[in-house]
């Protein structure tokens, strides 16, 4: 579509050169704080954050609606809480505390999610906690008869590919360079 630029310029009168800045400061409203469960979950979890930044960069994923409301706007509701784990032993003591004390957990990975998955519900009035996964980022097993592996939920592509060389096998959805000798046909 070599002249689809011209096209968009005269037909629809497109201005490519007009730029709009992005907000200075993004407008995030106070979190609702359960102090029960916080307090419950402090010393079971790796860490605690509710700085407005932290929040709101767990709020969103990369779809349209959410770069734009980041952009121009402001996102209905953020998450009013963000907790790190590192173990399967601190999720189990988050969800039972999370049930305990009537608290919404969204897990978060990467954060590159584009399903709206990370939105929070805007007419939800239960604190909502984003629990971040990415220090679960371990392969903890290899089964290379049956081809299948145990792998934390934070873990993303390139960190698991490396993991994975360590089990001499790959996954194949990364470039990586090889550290074992590949067999010889």
């Amino acid at each position: 579509m070599p002249k689809f630029r011209e096209w968009t310029e005269k037909e629809i009168g497109l201005d490519f050169n007009l730029k709009t800045p992005p907000q200075e400061n993004i407008p995030v409203d106070d979190p609702k704080v359960n102090k029960e469960f916080i307090a419950e979950i402090q010393d079971a979890v790796d860490e605690v954050n509710m700085e407005k930044i932290c929040r709101l960069m767990h709020s969103h994923g990369h779809t349209m609606q959410e770069i734009y409301a980041l952009r121009h706007g402001k996102l209905d509701r953020v998450v009013d809480c963000v907790v790190f784990i590192n173990s399967h032993e601190q999720a189990e003591n988050l969800v039972k505390a999370a049930v305990k004390h009537n608290v919404v957990l969204i897990p978060y990975g990467g954060g590159t999610n584009v399903t709206q998955a990370l939105l929070c519900n805007k007419d939800e009035q239960r604190m909502i906690v984003s629990v971040d996964l990415q220090r679960m980022n371990h392969v903890k097993w290899v089964d290379k008869k049956n081809m299948i592996a145990c792998v934390e939920a934070g873990i993303m592509g390139r960190d698991m590919e490396k993991e994975l060389t360590r089990f001499g096998v790959v996954c194949g959805h990364e470039p990586v360079k090889l550290i074992f000798p590949r067999s010889k046909v």
